[in-house]
């Protein structure tokens, strides 16, 4: 790479797109980045037809072809990795089996980057792929981040863990594209009163630590639950259950009147970064948020919403905004202000961006 050439960045991910990690630490900063002389290429290792069905109970014979397929490209990305300058290995190089590629690159002496923004260390596997945790190799994320260059994680509490492998460990938050997330309006909303949540099926069994304080507040006023993404069923309470779609994702998040974010207090949760309450700020719509992790840190106190513990204080928090649409579009603005300087896109494409510079230099 010469000085007026682009830093050419090969990016290893295990999903699409459609898998909001991949799209949310990696693809979205391509963009910025290509301003600032970075190319980003992302290869996946599942494609978007593997994606469809990867968390679908059974369909052993249409994983195990994803999987080969997989495979296919990472022998591709291996014969072609002269062409680049860096890579970056978000959480892993392949789903399965010990890190391979990241030892083919420490054996070429080509350095990555390695990313991750949740409890990786932990070993998670998602339920209807809990058969095949056994060929998940132990040491495989500690092994991926000794062999690093440096290491981004998403926050302290991965940071932490990471330190104990990598002296060179750099925290960037996920980021929030501020322009794509637009402040929604505050005219026209009628009742009734919107809690709205985000994810995927394998978040929205949380939703469940909410069961008894909106039994108690169905029994106080008019609401609904409106869950994009997920399942959730409550026998007194009122849901709509919207399917995820990337493209409506910003108008289903503007619908909401209180973002929740229900979260039980374990090992794997304080390794997450608060990407929902990120996604409700940049909306200009309050939070209410379980008091774990990095919540509290990124909600800023009561700056943007309340973190609450037990089913008291959730009913506390909600019934406060329900009744004060004043108070909730105080806080919704402070929240995106708290995001559009902490938590966007604009703000963390260069950190980014100088990681990968350094991590390039000889």
């Amino acid at each position: 790479m010469s000085g007026s050439d682009p830093l050419r960045v090969l990016c290893l991910t295990t999903l699409p797109t459609l898998g909001a990690g991949n799209r949310l630490r990696i693809e979205q900063f391509a963009g910025p980045l290509r301003r600032m002389g970075i190319v980003l290429e992302v290869s996946p290792f599942f494609d978007d037809s593997a994606y469809a069905g990867l968390y679908e109970p059974g369909r052993t014979f249409a994983k195990a072809l994803a999987v080969l397929r997989g495979i296919g490209r990472r022998i591709r990305d291996a014969a072609r990795i002269g062409r680049f300058d860096l890579v970056v290995v978000y959480r892993e190089s392949a789903p399965l089996g010990p890190p391979l590629f990241e030892r083919l690159l420490s054996l070429l002496r080509r350095r990555y980057v390695f990313d991750f923004d949740d409890a990786i260390f932990l070993a998670p596997v998602h339920p209807s792929n809990r058969r095949w945790a056994w060929l998940r190799h132990p040491s495989r994320v500690r092994e991926a981040t000794r062999r690093a260059h440096s290491v981004i994680v998403g926050n302290e509490y991965l940071a932490a863990w990471a330190r104990e492998h990598n002296p060179r460990v750099v925290i960037i938050s996920t980021a929030v594209d501020t322009v794509r997330h637009q402040l929604r309006g505050a005219a026209g909303r009628v009742p009734p009163v919107v809690l709205g949540w985000v994810g995927s099926s394998t978040t929205a069994p949380y939703l469940h630590l909410m069961d008894e304080a909106l039994e108690i507040l169905a029994r106080r006023g008019d609401f609904v639950v409106r869950v994009v993404g997920g399942r959730y069923e409550h026998p007194s309470v009122k849901v709509e259950c919207l399917p995820y779609r990337l493209e409506q994702e910003p108008q289903d998040v503007a619908s909401f009147d209180i973002g929740l974010l229900p979260e039980p207090d374990d090992a794997w949760t304080r390794g997450k970064g608060a990407f929902k309450a990120m996604l409700y700020m940049a909306a200009g719509i309050p939070v209410v948020a379980s008091r774990v992790g990095v919540n509290e840190d990124v909600i800023g106190g009561n700056e943007a919403g309340y973190c609450v513990s037990g089913t008291q204080e959730w009913v506390e928090a909600i019934e406060r905004l329900a009744a004060d649409p004043a108070l909730r579009e105080r806080l919704g603005a402070a929240g995106r202000r708290r995001l559009e300087a902490r938590y966007s896109v604009t703000v963390q494409a260069p950190r980014f961006a100088e990681v990968l510079r350094r991590a390039a230099t000889p």
